[in-house]
């Protein structure tokens, strides 16, 4: 049976928002209540502002932390982006990261059709790393892939999880570090096994919220990365799918061997296989 995908985005969200809410209220908490109470009501009013479409360059600049294309960065791209547009592919404005690391991907649609880029890509470009059609393929994956997830409140929901990310980024770096102890793998491994006892003992001793509460925090660890793994599989697959319609697939193929990108012999058919008759744009002939 497969799990909707509303669904898939509930277990990643919904804690996620909970979670930030409680530590957004514990930090207000925490400072002069005069000063704690107009942040919390300054971060609602925010959150609410790019739910209605508002302010979105500052927050694609500031949760991305990118800058608006330079012109000479814009006129490397223009022939990709001018490419795509002739397919049918409208592309809004473009954004250039200021950092980035391996992990990094190299190009994310984000927003209302704004496009998140590398400063990685934009060099390979220019130097002759990789062609324009093959920028256009990696550009197209992009859009398929959000268009595939189709995000709703996508920047009010990146602001308002926040605290969340923060959180989730110091717990990687920390168990990075301890990560070479043979104790801490085996603890992170046995963790459901510790989320049995833990509430089997609360619910003997007469304390079963706290325990169900420890359980399903457990649970969390478990149902989260693979929800987030279900998302990707289908978002790939679809901007797979998207790239091939638009008949990029073989110029995709090129850059991801190119780059070192695993590729398995699954999605090597996937971006292999032509359109159907059914897929290709029709032709009509127009009296004269």
């Amino acid at each position: 049976m497969t799990v909707p995908m509303t669904m898939l985005k509930f277990v990643i969200r919904g804690p996620a928002l909970l979670v930030s809410f409680v530590l957004d209220v514990v930090m207000c908490a925490l400072l002069p209540p005069a000063l704690g109470l107009v942040l919390f009501l300054a971060s609602i009013a925010a959150a609410g502002a790019l739910a209605l479409g508002k302010f979105e360059v500052v927050a694609i600049r500031m949760l991305t932390r990118s800058r608006l294309a330079t012109a000479p960065e814009f006129q490397v791209l223009a022939p990709a982006l001018v490419e795509l547009g002739a397919r049918g592919v409208d592309v809004g404005p473009v954004f250039v990261r200021r950092v980035q690391d391996p992990q990094t991907p190299a190009v994310v649609a984000i927003g209302h059709r704004a496009l998140v880029v590398t400063l990685g890509l934009v060099e390979a470009l220019y130097c002759g790393g990789i062609t324009g059609t093959e920028a256009e393929a990696v550009l197209a994956h992009a859009v398929g892939r959000r268009r595939a997830l189709k995000p709703r409140l996508e920047l009010a929901v990146l602001l308002a999880t926040a605290p969340w990310r923060v959180v989730i980024a110091t717990f990687r770096s920390v168990g990075r570090t301890f990560a070479w102890l043979p104790l801490t793998r085996a603890a992170w491994a046995l963790r459901g096994v510790v989320g049995v006892i833990c509430v089997a003992q609360s619910v003997a001793e007469g304390r079963v919220w706290p325990g169900f509460l420890g359980g399903a925090v457990i649970a969390l660890t478990y149902l989260v990365p693979a929800a987030g793994r279900a998302i990707e599989t289908r978002a790939e697959i679809a901007a797979d799918q998207f790239v091939v319609e638009l008949g990029l697939g073989g110029l995709l193929i090129q850059v991801l061997r190119r780059f070192g990108y695993p590729l398995t012999l699954e999605r090597l058919r996937r971006l292999e296989s032509a359109p159907t008759p059914n897929e290709r744009p029709r032709l009509y002939l127009v009296p004269g």
